[in-house]
């Protein structure tokens, strides 16, 4: 397998270039510790030949602690690409720090995310390319095969905000980012307790379920919630979104020169539109775009909300988030078959599901029973239980990926 991908991408590396077109830099962010060391062992194996035979110039920057994808993503330049090699967690660190910037719809266009799946989790990876649990090495490949033919499109993430405490006092939160799902409850409770059971060796994943179903995890995912009805467009929501867009645009452009005329032009993403195919969405009225609906969340098990980079949630338009919970007063044979059923099918069940454009979150109660403060996974990555605003951020940045991704339910 790997002789016939090396093959392919010999080919890339061997065409001419045309005068004056420089090469192609890109910058590797590898997570050392992803899959506890054997991330970095599959990279050199499956991924960083096919990119050297490519003739990409790779720069590989491993990063040492949490937070300083983030950091680098504030700052980066002088590359024409960032490849992600690791999991969820760091995904959502580059996301965040990409789109933090003052500048991160000109930063978004101008570094292009690849999406290696070398984490622990690789949630997003495996709705972009079709594959249930860990990635098989010929998905390594075809996920660097994408970054070397320069095959682009758009990525959807939605943006969690942390509301401020008038009561508290708190200051302003940044954004968080994600480009698959927030994850709480007791399900998410047991699996992050999985580890403590090591010594069931490959059962733990089982056993998790067993232990944790008399243990102090979140039972009631209680809350008051706000949310809206998706909108794809209306003179509410995108004309002063297009306005501000076209300022900044003007703002940002530099006067044309003669020279600029030999520099090749960049790569078109497949499935954003051209100026000329935009809608004039000043003459759509949507009543409903906005408009708040209220309800409240008691004694439920399991809430996520997810985006459409999940293999479960494809069908999800971008504009619109998954808002899905778990039963009421779940029982504890029910819990245990449920999550049995997660880790056997890897297909997860929810008593509702509805389709959003975004929502507030204000949970009831932020601490357990002993006292400690409640948790929830954002991308895998652990968060204090917060009053929160989510929304759909639809084609936020671009990654290497085909336009229509494989639907897990068909592959192999």
């Amino acid at each position: 397998m790997m002789r016939a991908f090396c093959e392919k991408a010999m080919v890339y590396g061997e065409c001419s270039k045309p005068l004056g077109e420089p090469e192609r830099h890109i910058t590797v962010l590898l997570n050392p510790a992803a899959k506890d060391g054997k991330g970095k062992v599959q990279f050199e194996r499956y991924c960083a030949p096919l990119l050297h035979l490519a003739g990409i110039k790779v720069a590989t920057v491993r990063t040492e602690n949490e937070g300083q994808a983030r950091d680098l993503m504030e700052i980066m330049e002088n590359t024409n690409a960032v490849v992600v090699a690791g999991g969820d967690g760091t995904l959502g660190e580059v996301l965040t720090g990409l789109l933090r910037r003052a500048d991160h719809s000109e930063a978004a266009r101008k570094l292009p995310l690849g999406i290696l799946p070398l984490g622990n989790t690789n949630t997003s990876t495996a709705a972009i390319w079709g594959f249930r649990g860990n990635p098989e090495p010929r998905h390594l490949a075809e996920a660097t095969m994408a970054i070397v033919e320069d095959i682009r499109r758009p990525l959807d993430v939605m943006e969690i905000t942390p509301l401020q405490s008038v009561e508290e006092g708190e200051s302003p939160s940044k954004p968080v980012y994600a480009a698959s799902m927030l994850e709480w409850g007791a399900y998410r409770d047991a699996v992050d307790r999985k580890d403590v059971y090591w010594y069931w060796s490959f059962l733990k994943k089982y056993m998790t379920y067993v232990f944790s179903s008399y243990k102090d995890i979140t039972w009631d995912c209680a809350a008051e919630v706000e949310y809206s009805v998706p909108c794809s467009g209306c003179s509410r929501c995108r004309v002063n979104i297009d306005q501000e867009n076209t300022q900044r645009n003007s703002a940002a452009e530099t006067p044309r020169r003669w020279w600029m005329a030999y520099i090749p032009k960049a790569k078109p993403v497949v499935g954003r539109k051209s100026d000329e195919e935009k809608i004039d969405y000043s003459s759509i009225i949507n009543e409903e775009c906005g408009v708040m609906h209220k309800t409240t969340f008691n004694n439920i098990c399991d809430v996520t909300v997810s985006t459409r980079n999940t293999p479960q949630s494809l069908d999800v338009p971008s504009y619109a988030l998954s808002l899905k919970t778990g039963p009421a007063n779940i029982g504890t044979l029910e819990f245990i078959k449920e999550g049995w059923s997660r880790e056997w099918d890897k297909v997860k069940s929810y008593a509702s599901e509805i389709n959003i454009g975004e929502i507030i979150l204000r949970p009831s109660e932020k601490k357990t029973e002993k006292g400690t403060d409640q948790e929830l996974n954002i991308d895998s990555e652990t968060f204090e239980v917060r009053p929160m605003k989510i929304k759909a951020r639809p084609s936020a940045v671009t990654i290497f990926a085909p336009a229509d991704p494989p639907f897990t339910a068909h592959s192999g």
